[in-house]
């Protein structure tokens, strides 16, 4: 159909099978140039973004913005100006979504995603973009007795501020233009743009006052500009429930990912579990002292960064344990790679330190909080999160005493650590308190045998208990 460029949604990496929409930059109507960026998508555990291959005018968003669909949906449609409604809505309906699976035999989608409306709501008649449909259905007005201004007659977003008795918003080019010299994360920036909250004043909760997107979301609910959707009940199922029980919340793509790849490898893995008490007073004075003596603008050492070191030289001593495992065998690795956990809201992500055995503290240290800023902004590549030897999972910062951490396959073991705790021990034949912490060793037994774990952690503690070895 002449002047009609259908959007699907891509497919990011052999493993995607779908995507969640998380934020539309263009509206019905708007027009883009070529490289301009069309739509936020969730896969996993990042947030990827679809930028136009042509310039065009979006006509019509099939897909709206929560919603997970397979990899080939029709997610929008762009159009001429000179292509009516009538030859837009006869192209999604005829539309067949591609089957982007390469499994042999896979069932291709049975129908687009949105040609039909999932219930017979009369609103759903009423020519209105998306933003218009999520303020009425917040302010409880009815579409179908409001006047549309756009184009073709649609209503608005202010159509429906007016309708509801409050003021037309500030265009969207205003609140962008504000929101860009704010202090906030990428999701929270295109939440406010999208429902015409201005951020410039707001104080964030997070790191160095950066904006969240729950700060938006809260403000947002205060000035009455979005209300927070309410759990959907979801048939019978949901009414019949016992008083009190709540709606089932489906898994966003990123704890699907998490749910999937743990159960495997619980299920897989014969797991073994190794744990030693480490005496950590000498690193925590060396790293003072380091810290201490920095010149401006060096990176600041944590004790992860020493942590990260003291696994890469203890793997380099048995590299029985830096090893990937697979249903027939070993694959070995002479360089340490070490993943290492970062917990961002909604889930947790592991960004790959390189050859970590090989680098200063200070260069590891830089690489792990640029690796961590990236994790908690949802912005690493697909090789930021791949091909770790190892990993490393430090809850210490929270309290935590010590924990058992699950395998992250294909690797053979991970290091969860806790926090440090002051104890009294012999001490030059009398009685002192030390600062110890403990440290578990998950191990896959089809590769590892508890004397190897136990000669692993055996190197850890030396290697932390006499730190300076970390730095030589």
């Amino acid at each position: 159909m002449t002047g009609i460029t259908p959007i699907t949604l891509p497919k990011w990496g052999l493993e995607m099978s779908e995507g969640t929409v998380t934020g539309w930059h263009l509206a019905e109507g708007d027009s883009a140039e070529k490289g301009a960026e069309l739509v936020d998508v969730e896969t996993d555990k990042i947030v990827n973004v679809v930028e136009l291959d042509q310039a065009g005018t979006l006509r019509r968003i099939v897909v709206p913005e929560g919603e997970t669909v397979p990899v080939g949906t029709l997610i929008a449609v762009f159009a001429d100006a000179s292509v009516d409604d009538a030859a837009i809505d006869g192209f999604i309906a005829d539309y067949k979504p591609v089957d982007a699976s390469f499994e042999p035999g896979a069932d291709a989608p049975a129908a687009p995603a949105k040609p039909e409306a999932p219930a017979p709501e009369p609103a759903k008649d009423v020519k209105a973009t998306p933003l218009a449909r999520r303020a009425a259905e917040a302010g409880g007005v009815d579409l179908a007795s409001v006047e549309g201004t756009g184009r073709g007659g649609k209503v608005t977003k202010d159509d429906v501020a007016k309708a509801s008795g409050g003021a037309p918003k500030r265009s969207p080019e205003e609140v962008r233009a504000e929101n860009d010299g704010v202090h906030a994360s990428p999701i929270a920036r295109k939440f406010a743009n999208e429902v015409g909250l201005g951020m410039k004043g707001l104080t964030g909760s997070g790191r160095k006052g950066r904006v969240s997107l729950e700060d938006a979301q809260e403000a947002s609910i205060a000035g009455g500009l979005w209300t927070r959707p309410a759990p959907v009940s979801r048939g019978p199922v949901a009414t019949a429930a016992p008083a009190g029980a709540g709606a089932e919340q489906p898994f966003t793509g990123m704890r699907k990912s998490i749910a999937k790849a743990l159960v495997q490898s619980k299920q897989t893995v014969p797991h073994f579990y190794t744990t030693v008490d480490i005496e950590v007073d000498a690193l925590m004075d060396l790293r003072k002292g380091m810290n201490g003596s920095a010149d401006e603008g060096d990176p600041k050492v944590s004790v992860n960064d020493f942590l990260l070191k003291a696994c890469a030289l203890a793997l380099a001593k048995h590299p029985g344990v830096n090893v990937h495992v697979s249903d027939t065998g070993v694959t070995p690795f002479e360089q340490a790679d070490i993943a290492m956990a970062v917990a961002i809201d909604g889930g947790l992500i592991t960004p790959v330190v390189r050859n970590v055995g090989g680098r200063g503290l200070r260069d590891i240290a830089a690489d792990a909080k640029a690796l961590a800023g990236k994790a908690r902004d949802r912005t690493l590549s697909g090789d930021e999160m791949t091909g770790g030897t190892f990993t490393l999972s430090n809850l210490g910062m929270f309290g935590v005493r010590e924990f058992d951490a699950i395998i992250n396959p294909p690797q053979a073991a991970i290091l969860a650590v806790g926090g440090p705790r002051r104890e009294a021990r012999e001490v030059d034949g009398g009685v002192g308190f030390v600062s110890v912490m403990s440290v578990t060793l998950s191990a896959d037994h089809r590769a590892v045998d508890g004397a190897l774990a136990a000669e692993f952690l055996r190197t850890l503690r030396g290697l932390i208990e006499a730190p300076l070895r970390l730095v030589s």
